[in-house]
């Protein structure tokens, strides 16, 4: 049990930390189209996020299989749907500044990404 938490734990961890330091990297390279509060609607910069999150997505999915031994797919599935219930009140809360189409990519990309990275851990155990 403890395991399995952990692995959900680490997952969301590890997707946390990608993602920040990736938005930071972002930011710092781009900070010419980021308003004072750090956000912004430039299509690029946008995308840059967007990569961060596939990327992020990947490896905390592929994190939580790895430790978790047995319950592999159940683990990364809670991993996922925990991101996607963190990740809707975020987009929500800037929907009306940031394009719906980054939005709704972001928010639509959270859950395959994360399976997929948990689905590449399963296959590289069985090569």
């Amino acid at each position: 049990m403890i395991m399995h938490i952990l692995s959900i734990i680490s997952g969301y961890a590890v997707w946390t930390v990608i993602f920040l330091g990736g938005s930071a990297v972002v930011r710092s390279a781009m900070s010419d189209v980021h308003d004072a509060e750090g956000l912004t609607t430039e299509n690029t910069a946008l995308f840059a996020y967007l990569v961060v999150s596939v990327f992020a997505s990947i490896v905390a999915g592929y994190t939580s299989a790895r430790i978790s031994k047995i319950h592999q797919k159940r683990d990364v599935w809670i991993l996922a749907v925990a991101l996607l219930a963190t990740g809707i009140p975020v987009q929500l809360g800037v929907w009306d500044v940031i394009p719906v189409w980054y939005n709704s990519t972001f928010l639509i990309l959270l859950v395959p990404c994360t399976l997929l990275g948990g689905t590449f851990y399963r296959r590289q155990r069985k090569v």
